[in-house]
């Protein structure tokens, strides 16, 4: 009965731990521009750094690259819900677009397992940050 009750209370600390980390299955929510840049493009374990590492190898890990890329839309998406710290609003929602349009195509790529179709969508999302930093991010 001891064993028991140690096991339950064990499982209520990692249920708890879960639920005050906003871990418990749910995904988590941007809060800002820097917050989505910073979950999907800063750190060896960012999708981006993630998905440049995969596209390098001549047999990538699919299962691991549509992981990252669903992340990519996720987030994406949210971008065009923000206001850009500094330039025109307008603008910097069609640069938001453009990147959520690049993330989905980035996506469908990995779910058809395209190496090709994925290379050249990463391209176009890696290429984009310049014109929006260049006119939109806080310096």
């Amino acid at each position: 009965m001891k064993r028991f009750a140690c096991m339950i209370g064990v499982v209520a600390v990692v249920i708890a731990a879960s639920l005050v980390t906003g871990r418990a299955g749910a995904g988590d929510e941007a809060s800002s521009i820097k917050d989505v840049m910073g979950k999907l493009h800063k750190g060896a374990k960012a999708p981006l750094t993630q998905l440049k590492t995969q596209l390098k190898s001549e047999s990538p890990n699919w299962a691991a690259i549509q992981g990252e890329t669903k992340e990519m839309v996720t987030y994406g998406s949210s971008l065009s819900k923000f206001d850009p710290p500094r330039g025109d609003a307008q603008a910097y929602k069609a640069l938001a677009g453009n990147y959520y349009t690049n993330a989905r195509a980035l996506d469908q790529a990995a779910q058809n397992k395209d190496l090709v179709a994925m290379k050249a969508a990463f391209g176009k999302i890696s290429a984009s940050c310049k014109a929006c930093h260049s006119a939109h991010k806080e310096q």
